[in-house]
């Protein structure tokens, strides 16, 4: 299908306001339609219609939107744009549903370009994603590839470099350079990066931390200050 339902305020807010969506329905409770704009035109709907249309256990705050899926952008067209060196962050194995949303969140605060990860151990993209993102997915496309240690080489053929996270790295990410044009790798929680996607990598780092005795973050966390040092260094 190339429609789905964005529910959830701020999911439903940024993507009202994006030029690109096209919108085939927007749903409110009658006690939620304080929030929206006249121009927007909500179709006032009872709790029957929720209950029917999402699971009981979704929290879509009184709001939803039946919207066109947005072009999934490719790895060949972001390899064209020579000019933009905002970096890719790339997705290894992670299969939470919050997290994936928390690091487009973080990925849309702090200038990334794509979220890359595989059709394979991965969730497809759900409403509860667009819902945990709060709207990032309006900013910074979820990309579903193949296979990621092949995407790596790939983009290191035109270009880029890699950079793998890592808490047993001896090096911490503010000791390495963070220019040009870049993708940062997060493993999965427990696991972390696999060997041949390690193996991939140009650098491998670590977060610095107050200390040793706890130094473990999940994927969204680690993938979110990453991408603010790598903010800053740019900067």
């Amino acid at each position: 299908m190339d429609t789905e339902w964005i529910y959830g305020k701020h999911a439903v807010k940024a993507a009202l306001k994006n030029p690109k969506r096209v919108i085939l329905r927007f749903v409110v409770l009658k006690s939620a339609r304080v929030f929206w704009e006249e121009k927007n035109r909500p179709e006032i709907v009872d709790r029957n219609f929720f209950k029917a249309t999402f699971r009981e256990d979704i929290i879509h705050q009184g709001c939803a939107i039946l919207v066109k899926k947005l072009k999934e952008p490719s790895i060949e067209e972001l390899i064209a744009d020579k000019s933009d060196e905002r970096p890719l962050v790339l997705l290894d194995q992670i299969k939470d549903p919050q997290n994936i949303g928390s690091i487009l969140r973080g990925a849309a605060v702090f200038g990334a370009r794509a979220v890359i990860t595989t059709k394979d151990n991965s969730p497809r993209l759900t409403s509860s994603i667009i819902k945990a993102a709060s709207g990032a997915l309006e900013i910074v496309p979820l990309i579903f590839i193949v296979n990621l240690v092949q995407t790596i080489n790939n983009l290191k053929k035109h270009g880029f470099w890699c950079l793998g996270l890592d808490e047993t790295a001896s090096k911490t990410i503010n000791e390495i350079p963070l220019d040009g044009k870049m993708m940062i790798v997060i493993g999965s929680e427990g696991d972390g990066m696999r060997r041949l996607t390690k193996e991939s990598c140009d650098f491998i780092a670590s977060l610095p931390s107050y200390s040793l005795q706890f130094s473990t973050l999940n994927a969204a966390q680690a993938a979110t200050i990453s991408l603010y040092e790598i903010f800053k260094q740019k900067r």
